[in-house]
C-alpha cells in the first residue's frame, strides 16, 4: 500500500533497508535508552523475515527519499480486536512537521481495516516524555492507567487507549 501526502510516501511493506532506517530514527529521537534501540530493530527484522506471520504490522513514512518515521503495531495476544502500538518514532530532523500525526492516522486506518476496535499505547511519565503524552491526548487518546515505578524508580508507565469508530477508514 502506498499513499502520497505532498512529498510524503506512506508504505506498509518492510524493505531490507528498514532495520537500519529504524535504528537511525529511534537513536536520533533521544527518547529511547541504548538497550531499547536493538529491540525496535529486532521487530522490523522479524517483520522482514516472517511477514504477517511475525504478528507485527508496520507503517513507514518516506520524505526526501529516505525513511524518516515509522510505527510498529499488532493484535494483542488472546484478544479479538485490541491492538498495541508498540513503537512510533520520527527522526529528530523531521519532528514537528506533522509526520508523526500522518503515521498515527495511518496506523489507525490499518487497524480499523483489520477489524481492530481499540488501540493501546504505553509511554513513560518522565518529564522529557511530556510532548509524547501531549501528542497522544491531542490525537484523542485517553489516559487509562498509570503504574508507578514501572520502568525504574521514579519512572511510571502511562497507558493510553483510543476506541476506533465502526465507520470505514478514509483511504485517500
Amino acid at each position: 500500500m502506498k499513499n502520497t501526502h505532498q512529498n510524503i510516501i506512506v508504505r506498509t511493506e518492510v524493505l531490507s533497508s528498514d532495520p537500519l532506517s529504524v535504528e537511525n530514527i529511534v537513536s536520533s529521537s533521544g527518547f529511547f535508552r541504548p538497550d531499547e534501540v536493538p529491540v525496535a530493530v529486532e521487530l522490523v527484522t522479524e517483520g522482514l523475515e516472517n511477514g504477517k506471520a511475525s504478528g507485527y504490522e508496520f507503517v513507514f513514512v518516506e520524505a526526501d527519499g529516505q525513511t524518516v518515521a515509522y510505527a510498529c503495531f499488532g493484535l494483542i495476544p488472546c484478544t479479538l480486536f485490541s491492538y498495541d502500538l508498540y513503537w512510533i518514532a520520527t527522526h529528530e530532523d523531521y519532528r514537528g512537521k506533522g509526520i508523526g500525526k500522518i503515521v498515527l492516522l495511518e496506523v489507525e486506518k490499518a487497524i480499523a481495516a483489520l477489524g481492530g476496535k481499540s488501540i493501546y499505547i504505553e509511554t513513560s511519565y518522565l518529564p522529557k516524555y511530556e510532548p509524547t503524552r501531549a501528542f497522544y491526548l491531542k490525537n484523542n487518546y485517553i489516559e487509562k492507567a498509570r503504574f508507578e515505578d514501572f520502568y525504574t524508580d521514579g519512572d511510571d508507565k502511562v497507558v493510553y487507549v483510543k476506541r476506533l469508530t465502526d465507520k470505514k477508514p478514509d483511504v485517500h
